[in-house]
């Protein structure tokens, strides 16, 4: 008879809400976007966008990603495709099958071995955060150079 005095304790589950968790949102391999894509959460892109990108956080486009936008991130990370400029305010990472037919402005650019990329790197954001102001660098150095050579002969 004890069997039926015995009091059930039931427990619900908890659910973690912690603020420092970033939340992501994925854009899967069949799905196909025109317009603008805008999020403060991480994004991960395994279909195809067409337009221009702005992420808050970081930006991953997935091997089967396929983006014809100009994108404008805090990291953002290449494995698929992408025709278009790319603004990362920490970094750029084209990793070895990724492409990148478009320019680069970042403070930090990583391009991996067998990567592709054709186009422009600015970096001149890391050389303002220094405080060092440089125009053109590359005339001025060549300047020096030809003096250097001058002296030479």
């Amino acid at each position: 008879m004890a069997v039926f005095n015995q009091k059930k304790v039931v427990t619900q589950p908890t659910v973690s809400t912690s603020l420092t968790e970033v939340q992501k949102s994925i854009i899967g391999r069949t799905l196909l976007v025109k317009g603008e894509v805008i999020s403060d959460d991480e994004v991960i892109i395994e279909g195809k966008v067409e337009g221009k990108i702005n992420v808050k956080n970081r930006l991953i486009i997935g091997k089967n990603g396929r983006i014809e936008a100009d994108i404008e991130a805090r990291e953002v990370t290449i494995r698929g495709r992408v025709d278009g400029n790319v603004k990362g305010i920490q970094r750029v990472e084209i990793v070895p099958e990724g492409i990148l037919n478009g320019n680069i402005t970042a403070p930090n650019v990583i391009i991996s071995e067998g990567a592709i990329f054709a186009g422009n790197i600015d970096m001149k954001a890391k050389i303002e955060k220094l405080g060092h102001e440089i125009e053109n660098p590359i005339p001025q150095f060549k300047e020096k150079k030809a003096e250097e050579l001058n002296r030479k002969i």
